[in-house]
């Protein structure tokens, strides 16, 4: 792709992830130019991972248009079991049929790789993907914004979305022109912002007989849980938790060999997901796996002038509350709606660069507080299913496991919060 001048207002989306490609969708539906770059060779690689869309992510999903043929992989969650680590059952709770009927959208349950293949395949232009085109740097102009990318070709938009994950190379970029041109100090704290206490090993593997459909399974111990889930095709998606020796920072963040996953699968290959399935077991027919540090980080400044986040870039959390994706999805639909109002209303088709400022700067205040509940919330459920403090202990022994009504309760009212649902 040589280097480009757009007549008309144009996005450029730095990431093929589930929040780039659900902006993808939202620009197209609002009649938003964009062009969205993605470093790998491939969109959708199986990495092992499964995704929760709740509510709130599959209402916006059918209101762009998109969500009833993802209903084809998507698979209803039932009943939700919370166990001890020898698999003996503590509660048990059909929370996620209640949810849907109050809602009106099912808790679904997905492969990652199959949820970003479905949102790239019902993109009608797809020409405006480009694949291979690794950011280096962002360079504003006046009345545009230059993106360079590795193999010397350049893009020239009106802004740039970063949607390229928790390393993402768009927020560095923003922090570096903020520190070059803004008040001095002024992104200081958010470099330092990206943390990990935990890690997990994540993977699909073959149907097990003794575990059906649509059903969860939560584990605890003190320090580890475990977490499956299983789809239509009776394939189970889980994870296992661990807690790190201490909390570190973004550039101290370890990660993994293979020889450190042998080693943690060995140590605790006896771990019980349910009362007849191990680690041990779910390993024996793995399929694909990864072993990751767990960031967390919920940023104070989202926007600088013409460069803007979303989802994991910006408010990243833990996975255990299934709201990373619908997070994102959020993300997108909002910012798309502050986009389009200016637009909609600007006298010309270049908005200036202070007019952009403003509208980002409304996206980021819409969207932080709720972003911020959910890293929190995220980060409590971590904690509380790997018993990570005497308090945890205690109320996972003694205290009554919440009941179908309140489990929904409590699950309809974060959806509710601000009329997303």
């Amino acid at each position: 792709m040589e280097t480009t001048r757009p007549q008309e207002f144009t996005a450029i989306i730095v990431g093929g992830s589930v929040a780039g490609l659900t902006l993808a969708h939202c620009f197209a539906r609002a009649n938003i130019n964009y062009v969205l770059l993605e470093a790998r060779e491939s969109l959708a690689p199986q990495l092992g991972a499964g995704i929760v869309i709740m509510p709130n992510g599959c209402r916006i999903l059918d209101q762009i248009g998109i969500l009833d043929p993802m209903r084809k992989f998507m698979t209803r969650m039932a009943m939700q079991y919370r166990r001890r680590s020898s698999g003996e059952v503590v509660g048990a709770a059909d929370w996620p049929k209640l949810v849907e009927d109050r809602l009106g959208y099912p808790c679904g349950i997905a492969q990652r790789q199959l949820l970003l293949r479905s949102l790239h395949d019902q993109l009608e232009d797809k020409s405006k993907i480009v694949l291979q085109k690794k950011v280096v740097r962002i360079q504003h102009e006046p009345g545009s914004v230059t993106v360079k990318c590795q193999d010397g070709s350049e893009v020239v938009g009106h802004i740039v979305v970063g949607a390229d994950g928790i390393h993402s190379k768009i927020r560095n970029e923003m922090q570096r022109i903020a520190d070059e041109e803004g008040p001095s100090g002024m992104m200081d704290k958010d470099k330092t912002r990206v943390t990990a206490e935990y890690n997990a090993i994540f993977g699909i593997s073959a149907p097990i007989d003794t575990l059906s459909p649509g059903d969860g399974h939560v584990a605890s111990d003190i320090d580890h849980s475990g977490l499956v889930f299983v789809s239509n095709q009776a394939l189970p998606q889980w994870f296992f938790f661990s807690k790190l020796d201490k909390r570190y920072q973004e550039k101290d963040i370890p990660r993994f060999t293979k020889e450190e996953l042998e080693k943690q699968v060995e140590e605790f290959s006896d771990f019980h997901f349910t009362e007849n399935v191990t680690l041990g077991d779910l390993m024996k027919t793995t399929t694909a796996l990864s072993y990751v540090p767990l960031e967390e980080a919920s940023h104070e400044f989202w926007t600088y002038k013409r460069v803007v986040c979303v989802g994991d870039s910006i408010h990243k959390m833990t996975p255990n509350m299934g709201q990373g994706g619908n997070q994102a999805i959020e993300s997108a639909a909002t910012l798309t709606n502050c986009l389009l109002e200016l637009l909609s209303t600007s006298t010309t088709s270049h908005p200036s660069e202070a007019d952009l400022a403003t509208t980002l700067t409304k996206y980021q205040d819409l969207r932080k507080g709720r972003a911020e509940m959910f890293v929190k919330l995220s980060n409590l459920v971590t904690r509380d299913e790997s018993l990570a403090t005497l308090r945890h202990v205690l109320r996972f022994l003694y205290y009554p496991p919440l009941n179908s009504k309140q489990y929904a309760g409590k699950r309809t009212s974060v959806c509710l919060k601000e009329g997303i649902c």
